[in-house]
């Protein structure tokens, strides 16, 4: 993860992202969240304008950058304001105790009001890819016995249960997953554009975990999905580039909710 970037610089590579003419996803998704405060005791905290370099385990190994700009513990507060983007990987999330771990780095930081980006938990996008390219040609009697299919199902509802949260946040979009699925292997079929969506919905899962874990341990929290939030890409599905449009769109959602 790395407390990164003020958020009014960011290029971000997105999530599950849409094009100017249709929704569409990027292969390398990622799907948005913000903190509206940080409800904690710690007195450490991110000064604004710094980069940190974090290692896979969330432990600070140095300070990468420090901006011009005069710090102010009370900024974010004060003004309302995202003061930092932060982005963990996928084995940060691997697990319930990764993602229990990725919280306390967060609430360690609480004079920031962080944007959050999170990959798909664990190997769940490698997972997707081989569950779409075995979906063209298993039938669709045989969608549901998949491997790949049980493992993502079970990785997700075991943490879930873990972390104490509500199965109803991931119920549905492992139902549409499932049928998606089987419309691969009726069509017989994987074309970039399914494989983009197939593959968002890794993050789509993850971040809503997440986010409803930070709200049950009292961190208010909104989930965000790319392509509702103003991402705006060209249509070269599975390597689409962000348009510039995206930024001030962006900003204006996040920072007006």
């Amino acid at each position: 993860m790395a407390a990164s970037l003020h958020y009014y610089g960011v290029p971000l590579r997105p999530p599950c992202h849409p094009s100017s003419s249709s929704p569409h996803f990027h292969s390398h998704s990622q799907c948005l969240f913000t903190i509206q405060h940080l409800s904690t005791s710690s007195h450490l905290r991110s000064p604004i304008g710094k980069i940190l370099r974090l290692s896979r385990q969330g432990t600070i190994l140095d300070t990468i950058k420090q901006s011009n700009e005069t710090e102010n513990p009370s900024l974010g507060k004060a003004n309302n304001q995202l003061t930092c983007v932060m982005k963990f990987g996928r084995s940060s999330v691997a697990s319930p105790e990764r993602i229990r771990e990725v919280a306390a780095v967060i609430l360690s930081f609480p004079n920031d009001r962080p944007v959050i980006v999170l990959s798909a938990m664990g190997n769940t996008t490698n997972k997707l890819l081989l569950e779409g390219e075995k979906a063209i040609s298993c039938g669709i009697t045989n969608v549901e016995t998949m491997d790949e299919l049980s493992f993502i199902k079970d990785l997700h509802l075991q943490t879930v249960d873990e972390l104490g949260v509500e199965r109803s946040i991931i119920e549905g979009h492992l139902e549409r997953l499932e049928q998606l699925l089987k419309g691969i292997a009726m069509m017989k079929e994987l074309t970039l554009r399914t494989q983009d969506y197939l593959v968002s919905f890794g993050e789509c899962m993850s971040t809503r975990i997440f986010a409803a874990y930070l709200n049950k341990i009292g961190v208010k929290a909104h989930q965000y999905d790319a392509f509702d939030i103003g991402f705006i890409t060209t249509d070269d599905f599975t390597n689409a580039d962000i348009l510039e449009a995206t930024y001030p769109a962006v900003a204006k959602r996040l920072n007006d909710d």
